[in-house]
């Protein structure tokens, strides 16, 4: 039988495809101060918004009249006539984001407009709303949201942690604020400050502000035009390309959307300048006309159809493309050590005081050995005690009594593994500088090196985490880094977890962290990239236990410690990586799943060479 759904009903469907999380709320409130032309914005909330959402604006506030019909579904004064939705300027206008929240919270609206001398109030619960009452109350919008999801409590049950809320909810207000230079916005946490951010006089300012000394003097100004579309914004220098793409953003008509093909417009300018699995920074702005454009396509209005999508990731691409290029003069880009860097042009290098030496008959011949035979360049190496070099080694003890080789493995016998662990020599090679090839009796094995390598340190970090063995190393000189809001907040939820297995963190002012002490195993990593890799992987959520947080940023940490492809080893740490391989019973599969190493037995290649037949 077919009905008519309740008001109650219809209102908390639409919230669910509205109001997802407080963040979800911020951003709905925050954009209707916007649209009332407010240039002051405070942003307050309680236990990650869960129980209490407040947003004050200077804006031009709503008259008792109006705020009678707040909270009804549909209402909005952004548009009156089909053909406005084709020409949407402002950032609401669907009419749903207060109905739908007064269904699943208590709210609450107070304002006053200017040259009135008393406000009005209204409240709001289970989509019930109060009579228009004056109230007491300065120019603009007080909006207050109690008790979200109250009602609903399948839904209050997906929320995360109240740290995770906040940096959802931080990243929300940061993209606004991006937008919008020129307000004045803050945000509080149960009282404590999480983000203030002034007036800006120029975007650059805004993102220095957001996000550091990292991108300080590291910007460049892009612009292009097509006709009906203009590009303008900000793109960060080769060198600052990260391993993540959480300093990318882009703007329509002063309002954040995702769109992966612009983006990648964006990324096909940078081809040729940033290296592969680097993601360029960036802030591009689009002004296009609001006719060719469609912002009725999602119930967060987070994604939009253009009419001509094509001319626009035309122009983006060629504005960074030209932007680059023209700040390449200043420097020749140059790849070393997996980072883009600009570097003198050669014209500017200092010439040599003294000419090069003339190579010697071995060292031509060497040379013309690894040009025209690079497979020989790495040459077939022993592993045996009396062959060890004095080179460092990794820090590795071999755990004991344990088995590498998986019992279903028919070609390795209990006898074959012993003698190997006794110490048989193995006959070694590392090709292309990312495998390893080693010889067995039944044919020969593949090892990955990161994997293994990756393995092997997440089970010394880990078997040090479960038996409560000191685990941090204090860095001589702290390592500061600068975080947005949200990383910060993130980081704040984190931080006993991440003390936990060794890595400290403090403080250091603003949106500022010391990396104090990081773990015995990481002590050569580079503090601030294991920071960024960690704000890479997820937005942690305490929901799966302290164990399981734990052991993600154990393995995240040691990934991001392990040997990368194309780093040359030498014959100690190859040694140090097979001995603890054939050692351990856990080394199979790398953390996060990947495995570290193929067999090929002399029947696989007998079949391969027809030699079986």
């Amino acid at each position: 039988m077919i009905h008519i759904l309740p008001p109650h009903v219809a209102n908390k469907i639409a919230a669910g495809e509205v109001i997802e999380r407080p963040a979800s709320v911020v951003k709905e409130l925050v954009e209707n101060s916007l649209d009332a032309g407010a240039t002051r914005i405070t942003v307050e909330i309680e236990e990650g918004g869960k129980k209490l959402i407040r947003v004050i604006d200077n804006g031009c506030g709503i008259s008792g009249s109006d705020l009678q019909l707040a909270f009804h579904p549909h209402a909005t004064s952004k548009i009156r006539e089909p053909e406005d939705l084709f020409e949407v300027i402002s950032y609401g206008f669907r009419g749903e984001a207060l109905a739908s929240i007064g269904s699943v919270a208590r709210a609450s609206i107070v304002s006053r407009q200017s040259g009135e001398k008393v406000g009005h109030r209204i409240t709001c619960e289970r989509s019930e709303c109060s009579e228009v009452i004056e109230a007491g109350g300065p120019v603009g919008t007080t909006v207050q949201i109690r008790d979200l999801f109250y009602n609903t409590p399948a839904r209050r049950k997906f929320l995360k942690s109240d740290s995770a809320e906040v940096a959802r909810t931080s990243e929300t207000l940061t993209r606004l604020c991006l937008a919008r230079p020129d307000i004045h916005l803050s945000f509080t946490h149960n009282g404590r400050r999480v983000l203030v951010c002034d007036a800006a006089k120029t975007e650059e300012e805004r993102l220095v502000k957001f996000f550091g000394k990292d991108l300080k003097g590291k910007l460049i100004p892009i612009h292009g035009e097509l006709p009906g579309i203009t590009v303008t914004g900000f793109i960060g220098l080769p060198e600052v390309a990260r391993p993540s793409s959480n300093r990318q953003y882009l703007f329509l008509n002063d309002r954040f959307i995702t769109d992966k093909s612009l983006s990648h417009g964006v990324t096909m300018g940078f081809e040729g300048f940033v290296m592969g699995r680097r993601y360029p920074v960036f802030f591009v702005y689009l002004a296009v006309d609001p006719k060719t454009v469609d912002v009725n396509v999602h119930p967060t209005k987070a994604q939009v159809r253009f009419r001509d999508r094509n001319s626009i990731f035309s122009a983006i691409k060629r504005a960074v493309h030209t932007a680059l290029s023209a700040a390449r003069p200043m420097g020749e880009l140059s790849f070393n050590d997996n980072k883009s860097t600009f570097q003198p042009p050669a014209s500017q290098a200092p010439s040599p005081t003294t000419p090069p030496m003339p190579q010697t008959r071995h060292e031509r011949v060497e040379d013309m050995k690894a040009t025209l035979f690079p497979e020989l360049a790495n040459e077939v190496r022993e592993c045996s005690p009396a062959s060890q070099s004095q080179e460092a080694v990794w820090q590795a003890p071999p755990i004991e009594n344990s088995s590498s080789w998986p019992e279903s493995n028919p070609t390795v016998t209990q006898e074959s593994r012993s003698s190997q662990r006794k110490g048989t020599p193995l006959r070694f090679m590392q090709i292309h500088r990312s495998y390893i090839l080693v010889e067995e009796d039944e044919g020969f094995y593949i090892i990955d090196q990161h994997a293994l390598h990756e393995r092997m340190l997440f089970e010394q970090i880990w078997a040090r985490v479960g038996k409560g063995e000191q685990l941090s190393q204090r860095l001589l000189i702290p390592e500061v880094i600068d975080l947005s809001p949200a990383e910060l907040e993130r980081f704040r939820g984190m931080a006993s977890e991440l003390a936990a297995i060794g890595f400290v963190l403090a403080p250091f002012g603003g949106n500022a962290v010391a990396v104090e002490e990081v773990p015995i195993e990481l002590s050569k990593s580079s503090p601030g990239k294991l920071v960024h890799t960690l704000l890479k992987e997820a937005e942690y959520d305490l929901g799966g236990g302290i164990k399981d947080l734990k052991r993600d940023v154990v393995a995240t940490m040691a990934c991001r410690a392990a040997v990368k492809f194309n780093d040359r080893l030498s014959d100690a740490q190859i040694r140090e990586l097979l001995l603890w391989e054939q050692n351990s019973e856990e080394s199979a599969a790398c953390p996060h799943g990947r495995p570290t190493r193929i067999r090929v037995t002399m029947k696989d290649l007998e079949r391969q060479f027809l030699r079986n037949e």
